[in-house]
């Protein structure tokens, strides 16, 4: 694009605050004002300013009214756009034709999946009994009802060695405060156990099936306040035993073989059937290397368990598998790109360990949201990544590499698989392929959709996914995904929404969206921007966006939305930018540093106020990711990244649409609020900043279909108006 195209595209949206202003539009009173405290902080030199501080307070009496507002405000707002309900009811039906078998695993000769059926709204719980069988119900949260009229969520879930149990959490609201319990699979009963406080509980049942090693809260912790993760604690729970009878293994604050875990830690303890052997993972929830300890698991039954560490910081493992007396490992040490060695555990402390999997070209992914390391009768699975699409490769028995034979360019985002049985079960979707999963059985040697597929009601065919190479300023190569209709004309016309993400070294590998085809059928693209700070080039690309190199993660965004300019996909007219999360950075700050480049902003459960983390529940846990506000060169860095502290006072905005659930737990909604409040004060270009509060929903993970759905509406409405688009009578 020539640079005085480029410069119109940005004067034509300076000129156009709302290219729509129906009578609904009009007549919508304007969101409420926050009030203000004459707040300022001052750290190392630096005032901060904070007028909107109250709203770290949940308990403030003005909160509540404040977002509730601040809902209706942008409820009415987002309504009145044109096309908005038929949207909603596009959006709906895409996603309900699209049932989706999510996880499995196998034990006992039975199947269990979990599995959303077509035009279901929640994912049950299922068991196969056979491998002809079909799918019977075990768990669904739809039928439980305490009267408040908020959904539950199934959380999470384990199978015991023997088929017979499985342990589950569920949680009301979005909110990911799990309570766990344990359903009989050969009747679908549900054991008298129940045990709170059990959010992230990674369950390790013993290899009897008798019970099972869990992580929960302690005792006192608050929700909402700093240090509410802080000392959680793993438990031997016994079944149809009460839970205060439980032995305490180990928490955050011990010390173990010599090592202090940290308090903010969640510690957790790993079995696999058919080994003598328990392992224990301190794992700092977003820290990319734990350290690893272990022990005889007949010593952790009878409580006299001494751990001996066997992988520490400074052997930087990202991933662990344990198969017999063999511990396998990913480490990054002296091999940024990973390598896989064995340990054997029997043998002294000193004995090296043996390289299994030189480094290559092509690293291996990280354990993040997805396990990437699983142990099988047959071998042991890990996944290596090619700048976004990953390749699974296989240890076998006689510690030979081989890598299988990809069914499509792949998003792995799953593995499962147990010592007892050959093979593995992958999730793998593509960025025109449905989430699905696939079993490799090795004598087949190749994979194969496991049933139930999904069975799609709408035709793909007439789109495809590509990628376009963005120049960064300083010279790097940014990878840019990208989803169109099949020959699209490059004349800079069709919507645009950008995402990025780009945090913890987190790979945006291949994944399917439904939702999306909504935006695709108007002529709209989605391009996924791979900035530096995600895990597509292994950890030299997560390290060149963390920390003081942070800044690196939103200017690549930038510089990869100015590809899709330059390649003729989109003008900054008709670009609006998205994130979630930690995604909330890379938006907030391309939003404060570049405002004229883009038409609109939307920012979902965003981290925007990260000089305020040490009041965060999670925030002691991402200090190693962001950086510590008491060392003085890294509050600089979380200070650089702050969206919030670099609003500035008449500057003119784009519109923004600020998302938030107000149970979230990783999170908390003031980021949200606060940031949504200083820009409506501060824009000087009269493009509304909508606050959209979901009170019945958290981060994401916990919410239903239909809430999903209507999010998605939301943002797909907001690119279209944003960019003007006139949409077919309908």
């Amino acid at each position: 694009m020539r640079r005085r195209e480029f410069l119109a595209g940005v004067a034509s949206i300076a000129m156009s605050a709302f290219p729509w202003r129906d009578a609904r539009a009009r007549s919508i009173a304007g969101p409420p004002i926050a009030r203000t405290v004459d707040v300022v902080d001052r750290r190392f030199g630096r005032a901060l300013p904070d007028p909107y501080r109250w709203m770290e307070n949940a308990n403030d009496p003005d909160w509540q009214r404040f977002m509730r507002g601040q809902a209706s405000y942008a409820r009415a707002q987002l309504d009145a756009m044109p096309h908005r309900r038929p949207l909603g009811r596009r959006v709906a039906k895409l996603s309900g034709d699209l049932p989706v078998l999510d996880k499995v695993q196998r034990a006992g000769g039975k199947t269990f999946v979990e599995y959303r059926a077509a035009g279901a709204n929640s994912f049950n719980l299922y068991v196969i009994d056979r491998p002809d069988g079909t799918r019977r119900l075990l768990y669904e949260p739809e039928q439980e009802n305490d009267g408040s009229g908020m959904h539950r969520s199934l959380d999470y879930w384990a199978v015991s060695p023997d088929g017979e149990y499985v342990a589950f959490g569920s949680s009301q609201a979005g909110s990911e405060d799990s309570v766990l319990r344990v359903v009989h699979a050969r009747d679908g009963s549900v054991l008298p156990d129940v045990l709170d406080r059990a959010q992230y509980a990674r369950v390790a049942w013993l290899p009897d099936s008798s019970g099972f090693f869990v992580s929960r809260l302690r005792s006192d912790a608050a929700r909402g306040e700093a240090h509410y993760y802080d000392n959680s604690v793993v438990w031997l729970h016994q079944l149809r035993r009460n839970s205060r009878e439980d032995l305490r293994i180990v928490a955050g604050g011990d010390v173990v073989d010599g090592y202090t875990i940290p308090a903010s830690d969640f510690p957790a303890v790993i079995t696999e059937p058919g080994s003598k052997w328990a392992l224990l993972q301190a794992s700092g929830a977003v820290r990319r290397y734990n350290p690893v300890f272990v022990a005889p698991l007949n010593d952790l039954r009878s409580g006299s368990a001494r751990w001996r560490c066997v992988l520490s910081l400074a052997d930087q493992v990202t991933n662990i598998a344990l198969r017999g007396d063999h511990l396998y490992y990913v480490s990054e040490r002296g091999a940024a790109n990973g390598c896989v060695l064995k340990k054997d555990l029997t043998a002294a402390d000193s004995a090296e360990a043996q390289l299994i999997a030189p480094q290559s070209e092509l690293p291996i992914e990280p354990t993040a949201h997805g396990t990437l390391m699983v142990a099988a009768r047959d071998g042991v699975y890990f996944v290596r990544t090619n700048g976004g699409p990953q390749v699974i490769q296989c240890v076998d028995n006689h510690d030979n590499v081989s890598s299988l034979p990809m069914p499509f360019a792949a998003g792995v985002h799953d593995l499962f698989a147990n010592t007892q049985e050959d093979g593995l079960d992958a999730a793998m979707a593509g960025w025109m392929q449905p989430l699905a999963i696939w079993r490799y059985t090795p004598g087949r040697g190749s994979f194969a959709a496991a049933d139930p597929s999904p069975q799609r009601e709408f035709d793909l065919g007439e789109y495809e996914s590509f990628q376009i190479m963005a120049t960064a300023r300083d010279g790097t190569r940014i990878p840019v995904s990208i989803i169109a209709r099949r020959g699209l004309k490059r004349d800079g016309s069709a919507p645009c929404l950008a995402r990025c993400y780009s945090a913890y070294g987190i790979s945006a590998t291949p994944s399917f969206n439904p939702r999306l085809i909504a935006l695709l059928e108007q002529g709209g693209i989605f391009a996924q921007v791979h900035a530096r700070g995600g895990g597509e080039f292994g950890s030299r690309w997560w390290q060149a966006g963390q920390k003081e190199t942070k800044p690196n993660t939103w200017r690549d965004f930038i510089d990869g939305c100015r590809a899709l300019f330059g390649a003729g996909l989109t003008t900054p007219q008709r670009l609006t930018i998205m994130g979630g999360s930690a995604g909330g950075i890379a938006v907030g700050r391309a939003l404060t540093e570049r405002p004229g480049m883009f038409a609109g902003a939307i920012l979902n459960v965003s981290f925007t106020n990260p000089t305020r983390m040490e009041v965060e529940p999670t925030g002691a846990a991402n200090y190693v990711e962001f950086g510590d506000p008491n060392i003085e060169s890294e509050f600089k860095a979380l200070y650089a990244m702050d969206t919030y502290q670099h609003v500035r006072d008449g500057v003119r905005y784009p519109a923004v649409l600020i998302m938030h659930g107000v149970t979230d737990a990783r999170v908390s909604p003031w980021h949200s609020a606060k940031l949504a409040a200083r820009l409506q004060n501060a824009s000087a270009s009269q493009r509304p900043v909508l606050l959209r509060v979901t009170f019945d929903a958290g981060h994401g993970a916990g919410s239903t279909r239909a809430q999903t759905d209507e999010q998605w509406a939301d943002m797909i409405a907001f690119t279209l108006w944003r960019a003007r688009t006139r949409l077919p009578a309908v």
